[in-house]
């Protein structure tokens, strides 16, 4: 008689779970039937950072970005991407995984801080790097986004010479906030380098000015207008 009980015990606890599942997954497609959804843009396959997203990677037969519909409560409408329009010409901050919805947050505009700096550089163009104390370069005051000229002093001729004009600054390297304000109470800055854009050929001019010559970097007027980088034509 125990085993008989023992037995309908068992029977009924299988059926409770059984029909506990069941109802549960019952639930759970009708509460995702009636639920608000959002069709969001996610990618096919897991997507690198720094990469660039172009209009081509939207085409279907590219296998780049599809559409996927989602329950509106699952993500924050704000901070996914719904259109082509969020996403194109950005560049990738943080990789981007298969399937999940993007987070906007996690690409930028080419001149985004967080953007790798070979990606900026214009075809044709490298970043080089000077060797900056405050002695050559302004005693602090440069700022990303600037232009300076180059003066190199002439040992053996006794005179100076502009060597190159409107190299534009893009990167200020280890800056850090002087202790010593200037006399108008503003604080300065000390870095160790300073990254400017030139052409493989002016980077090489420029080595063997800073390893050969006493060189000053001028800082330029900022103006919203574009200036050429030019060599002077009495540059040697």
């Amino acid at each position: 008689m125990k085993k008989v009980y023992l037995i309908a015990v068992i029977f009924a606890l299988v059926a409770g779970f059984a029909t506990y599942f069941f109802a549960s997954e019952i639930d759970k497609k009708t509460t995702i039937k009636d639920a608000d959804t959002i069709e969001v843009i996610v990618p096919v396959n897991d997507i690198s950072q720094n990469s660039t997203i172009t209009e081509e990677m939207f085409a279907e037969d590219a296998g780049v970005f599809t559409k996927k519909t989602v329950v509106a409560a699952d993500v924050n409408a704000q901070n996914v991407a719904t259109s082509n329009e969020q996403l194109l010409g950005k560049v990738t901050v943080d990789p981007l995984y298969a399937g999940e919805p993007i987070n906007v947050n996690r690409v930028e505009d080419i001149n985004g801080a967080d953007v790798a700096l070979s990606l900026k550089l214009k075809k044709g163009k490298v970043a080089y790097s000077f060797s900056a104390g405050s002695v050559t370069s302004v005693d602090g005051y440069i700022n990303e986004g600037d232009k300076v000229d180059v003066l190199v002093y002439d040992g053996d001729k006794g005179k100076a010479r502009v060597a190159y004009k409107n190299l534009p600054i893009m990167r200020v390297s280890t800056a850090t906030a002087s202790k010593n304000a200037s006399a108008s109470g503003v604080a300065l800055t000390e870095y160790s380098t300073l990254t400017v854009e030139v052409t493989e050929k002016q980077a090489l001019a420029l080595y063997k000015i800073e390893n050969e010559s006493t060189f000053k970097l001028v800082l330029k007027h900022r103006n919203n207008a574009p200036v050429p980088t030019t060599k002077p034509a009495d540059a040697q």
